[in-house]
């Protein structure tokens, strides 16, 4: 029996390095085309706040650049994080093709949701970034694009790539 349960877990550690090494690699394909360097200008109003420019937010302190979308699943999952993470760092989140700025304030008040929206209405934003997934998530230091993260990522992950380049 001993052997049986060592073999399952031997090949579950197996497939999951597997799944890692898959995902990693995806994750690198898709960021071929985005942003490095200097971040783009992004200076646009929030629905739900004050004037963003991201250069001068990101001045001092790193800043969370947040790409979602309301139909997005997995960001159903990193959306609380990020959420979280915006009551202690600066974060600035870009909603895509997610409908009406009132769509989008209902879809944040009924998610209990509390971060800035940029409401990327016509897809300008997302074109200037090259963003051609959901979640993407930058890391954007005295303006310039210290991270990049597509798909799933954690709160952890996150607060890492935050605390790096602090």
């Amino acid at each position: 029996m001993s052997k049986r349960l060592g073999k399952l877990i031997k090949e579950a550690f197996i497939t999951l390095l597997i799944g890692v090494a898959v995902m990693t690699a995806y994750n690198v394909y898709l960021q071929k085309d985005m942003p490095s360097g200097m971040a783009p200008e992004l200076r646009a109003m929030p629905i739900n706040g004050e004037e963003v420019d991201l250069y001068t937010l990101s001045e001092q302190k790193p800043v969370l650049l947040y790409f979602w979308a309301s139909w997005c699943r997995v960001c159903h999952w990193v959306s609380p994080a990020v959420s979280d993470l915006s009551e202690d760092y600066q974060v600035v989140t870009v909603a895509l093709a997610s409908g009406s700025n009132e769509r989008v304030a209902k879809y944040l008040n009924a998610k209990d949701l509390h971060f800035p929206v940029i409401n990327d209405l016509k897809g300008s934003i997302s074109k200037t970034w090259n963003v051609s997934v959901t979640p993407s998530i930058y890391v954007i230091r005295k303006g310039e694009i210290e991270s990049i993260t597509t798909g799933y990522t954690s709160k952890a992950g996150m607060l890492a790539r935050l605390w790096m380049n602090r």
